[in-house]
């Protein structure tokens, strides 16, 4: 099962760190990769530029070919186990169209957006 996470590293643009301290984009993204470092099954995240959740910053995604994208904004690192089950979802789901009701409480409210595949 391939699960993955992308995660936002210039979160929070609009109040950045002090020189030298990490975004909390890169604390959470740090912070999954640590959760899930001695997994039998690992999470591989994904940094990225951005994920256009700068007014509601940290922001991660779920995202893989052939499926919707599920987008998760107001994140801090507490949030990495419940990021890690929802991939775990999403990776095991046909078409990653994860009801939110399905997803850990902790990220039920903070499901920013989604895109899904229109019929062809």
């Amino acid at each position: 099962m391939n699960r993955r996470v992308f995660v936002c590293l210039t979160c929070n643009r609009y109040a950045p760190p002090p020189e030298g301290q990490p975004t909390p984009g890169q604390r959470l993204a740090a912070a999954v990769k640590a959760a899930t470092a001695t997994a039998a099954d690992p999470v591989t995240v994904r940094t990225v530029v951005c994920l256009n959740g700068c007014p509601q910053p940290c922001t991660a995604a779920l995202r893989e070919p052939g499926k919707c994208v599920i987008r998760f904004s107001g994140l801090t690192t507490d949030d990495a186990a419940a990021l890690i089950e929802a991939a775990a979802l999403y990776a095991g789901s046909a078409d990653g169209d994860v009801p939110t009701e399905a997803l850990p409480a902790a990220l039920r409210g903070k499901v920013a957006g989604r895109v899904s595949l229109g019929a062809a």
